[in-house]
């Protein structure tokens, strides 16, 4: 029995070990490796001072082309829409960029998504690897005591989110695979068309006011920062979305700004063709001389 227990402790100790040094290796691509998100491009920044910044989830991310509106108008900024995020990503996002770096303007996307108070799923595993920071837990750690486990249990969080931070995403990080964000300034083109002429019903509509964009709007005054919100292109969406000219200020409604169905790669995401349409309606209605 003492032989046993002797192995099984050994054994252990192993396991734990292992899992201490893959931890402190994936933490380590993370924070220096190739950029397989929006978020590691962000961390990576430095002195940069924009004249606008695109925030939201893929609906910015697809959308709104940066090298085109510095060609158009001059203006210099970076899209740093996420997919699958809402604004508790975003509201950290932005916190992250401003710890360094400063814009004069923010463009938000906001959408039938608006009442979401959570982290996303999806969203929130771009962050896990700094997890072990103590802004970051901080801020994470109010939604769910999951983030307890993610920062204190070795290598855990990459198990569990093997899919999006397992080894495949490290090794091609640390190879220097990843996506070239300063190139396209953080637009992300989509390709194909949208098949389907179909309406599009949202899963859930928007009943009363989210506090997290009030806390949004906050922090952009604390840094002297204008805000304005907005909807990117729908297509056929049943939907008015009146009730964010309530509950936002500076909102504008894009939704319907795009009816072509050959604009679209599916009814919620424009296509690379349709980006380059959006983006020149966003420069007349953001960068000509009458606003």
């Amino acid at each position: 029995m003492k032989v046993f227990l002797k192995y099984i402790s050994i054994l252990l100790g192993f396991i734990l070990i292992t899992m201490v040094v893959l931890d402190i290796v994936y933490t380590t691509v993370y924070n220096t490796g190739a950029y397989r998100n929006k978020l590691m491009w962000v961390r990576d920044m430095d002195n940069i001072t924009l004249d606008y910044v695109l925030l939201g989830s893929s609906r910015v991310n697809y959308s709104i082309k940066p090298n085109l509106i510095e060609v158009k108008t001059g203006k210099k900024g970076y899209n740093l829409g996420m997919n699958a995020t809402n604004i508790v990503e975003t509201i950290a996002l932005f916190e992250e960029f401003l710890k360094y770096n400063t814009t004069k303007v923010v463009y938000v996307q906001v959408d039938v998504q608006y009442i979401n108070e959570m982290p996303d799923p999806i969203g929130e595993v771009a962050w896990i690897p700094y997890i072990h920071e103590e802004a970051v837990y901080k801020y994470f750690s109010q939604y769910s005591n999951s983030y307890t486990y993610y920062r204190y249990v070795p290598f855990y969080r990459y198990q569990k989110f093997a899919g999006r931070l397992g080894f495949r995403e490290v090794v091609s990080s640390a190879t220097g695979s990843g996506y070239e964000y300063p190139d396209s300034m953080g637009y992300m083109p989509l390709k194909g068309m949208l098949q389907q002429d179909e309406e599009f019903v949202p899963e859930s509509t928007i009943t009363e006011e989210n506090k997290l964009y009030t806390k949004f709007i906050q922090l952009c005054k604390k840094n002297d920062i204008s805000v304005y919100f907005f909807t990117s292109p729908y297509y056929r969406l049943r939907d008015d979305l009146k009730e964010l000219h309530l509950v936002l200020p500076n909102y504008t409604n894009f939704a319907d700004s795009l009816q072509q169905q050959s604009y679209f790669s599916d009814p919620v995401h424009l296509n690379n063709e349709g980006a380059e349409h959006f983006t020149e309606i966003f420069i007349e209605t953001y960068f000509s001389e009458a606003h």
